[in-house]
């Protein structure tokens, strides 16, 4: 199996911890996990990080990033902050280089967000600027991805890299841009110089709303599928990191699953060859 791909989201049935998440990388030879706010780490705990690392390390699985889905443009955001803080400890007591968190996570009606977009746009970038330098003493350095309605799409993620005035990486979410206007091949060219992770994801965009659909920029619904069952060329992104020089890992984010062993044979076999 290919050294850089990792599990990220919890990608089959039995899953309960996150010594079992080392155990299924072992088991499928993956090279990583990407820790989440789940399981043990569904509040911030350095103690149980630590216990989970020597695991990870007795059987040479790494954590090669540490994803958080939080809001920090809410009227909560201080305590948000002190949730976020917390977790880049958590990444540092893991190995962990990078801390990856969502900025405006839970806005997911662009009507009820895009008339504030730019108080909202301000207080995300605020926090990002404070989450970065605490990170930073750590040894931790965040990174980013296109998600949601404002800092997405080629245009607003752009603007999110200039004006947080801090040296972020990205993460190249397959999936997330088709919420905005633009395609994973349009961030790739963008950003492709600063990418350090990515998120393999397949998304299928509807005319009517799916079980879990978010509603997209164009007045369509994005809804995730079983990777290789959408609409996204995932090859094709895979191709242009390759090209642009990309050596990272590649986080496994399967959405609309069958929770399965077959599942996820199938799935890993695809991104093998994609990979190769």
């Amino acid at each position: 199996m290919n050294d850089r791909i990792c599990f990220y989201a919890q990608p089959f049935h039995g899953i309960s911890s996150y010594c079992d998440m080392v155990d299924a990388a072992v088991q499928y030879q993956l090279a990583g996990v990407e820790g989440f706010s789940q399981f043990e780490f569904s509040v911030p705990d350095v103690k149980a990080a630590m216990k989970v690392k020597k695991y990870a390390d007795e059987k040479h699985i790494k954590f090669p990033c540490f994803s958080v889905y939080i809001n920090l443009v809410g009227e909560d955001f201080e305590q948000m902050l002190a949730r976020i803080k917390g977790y880049a400890e958590v990444a540092a007591a893991l190995g962990s280089p990078y801390l990856h968190h969502t900025i405006a996570a839970n806005c997911s009606e662009p009507a009820e967000v895009l008339p504030y977009k730019e108080e909202l746009y301000a207080r995300g970038v605020e926090c990002v600027r404070e989450v970065y330098d605490y990170a930073k003493t750590l040894g931790v350095k965040t990174i980013y991805e296109d998600q949601g309605y404002i800092f997405n799409g080629v245009k607003g993620f752009g603007r999110f890299l200039d004006e947080v005035n801090r040296d972020v990486g990205v993460v190249a979410d397959f999936g997330n841009i088709y919420q905005s206007h633009d395609t994973i091949e349009d961030f790739i060219r963008a950003f492709a110089d600063r990418v350090v992770h990515a998120h393999i994801k397949d998304v299928a965009l509807t005319v009517e709303q799916g079980p879990y659909g978010l509603k997209t920029l164009s007045d369509r619904y994005f809804n995730e599928t079983p990777i290789g069952m959408g609409e996204v060329d995932i090859p094709g992104a895979i191709n242009l990191l390759k090209q642009a020089g990309y050596q990272g890992y590649y986080g496994i984010e399967n959405g609309g699953y069958e929770k399965n062993s077959p599942e996820v044979d199938r799935m890993l076999k695809l991104i093998d060859g994609w990979l190769k």
